[in-house]
C-alpha cells in the first residue's frame, strides 16, 4: 500500500487511525512521524488530512522471542 490521506472526524484519536489503517494502534508513531504538524493533538478535529505513510514490513524473525532471533 502506498501512501495514503485520511480526512478525520471530530475527536479522532492517533491510535483509531492506526488500528484502522495498520490493524494495531501501537502504530500510531508511523503516523505521528508522517505528520508532525499535527502531533500536539491528542483529539483531532474534524476535517483534517492526515498522511498515512505504507506499513513497514516485518521480519518473520519480530515475531519471535529474543532469545530465538
Amino acid at each position: 500500500m502506498a501512501s495514503a490521506i485520511h480526512t478525520t472526524v471530530h475527536n479522532e484519536a492517533w491510535d483509531q487511525i492506526a488500528k484502522k489503517y495498520y490493524g494495531g494502534e501501537h502504530y500510531m508513531h508511523l503516523l505521528l512521524e508522517a505528520n508532525p504538524e499535527l502531533s500536539n493533538y491528542e483529539l483531532l478535529p474534524a476535517n483534517l488530512k492526515v498522511v498515512v505513510p505504507e506499513k513497514p514490513k516485518e521480519n518473520k524473525t519480530d515475531k519471535l522471542p529474543i532469545w530465538k532471533r
